[in-house]
């Protein structure tokens, strides 16, 4: 009865949402991001080889925080080591490197391809013949 159209809701809903997250997230370090050399304090890394960095700091404001950056293959800094780290002040979640910071050149269009078929999709499931 309804074909294809779950599976496509389904599909575009998941796409839809980690690109608008990633554009978002990208574009709160590009506005109102810090830029701030970081000592890393700490490395994970899991059974696949993928490592993340946590990464000690002083703020602005004079607080030390921590904040996690990654994934990554070959971490650019070793427990001890220092190198630049872009932190949104308002959600400590969401830090990284200076080079890994989406300019939302593919999430935005993403999100909005993905936006458009959802929404055609869910009219198509609610209302199609």
């Amino acid at each position: 009865m309804y074909g294809p159209a779950i599976p496509v809701v389904v599909l575009t809903g998941i796409v839809f949402w980690f690109s608008a997250t990633a554009f978002r997230r990208g574009r709160a370090l590009r506005k109102r991001g810090i830029r701030v050399a970081a000592k890393c304090v700490n490395r994970e890394r899991d059974s696949k080889g993928i490592s993340f960095l946590l990464m000690g700091f002083t703020a602005e404001d004079g607080r030390s925080l921590h904040v996690k950056v990654g994934p990554f293959r070959n971490p650019p800094a070793l427990v001890g080591g220092v190198i630049d780290v872009v932190y949104d002040p308002e959600d400590l979640s969401n830090a990284e490197i200076p080079s890994n910071v989406m300019s939302g050149r593919v999430a935005l269009p993403t999100a909005i391809v993905s936006g458009l078929v959802l929404a055609f999709s869910l009219l198509m499931l609610f209302f199609g013949a």
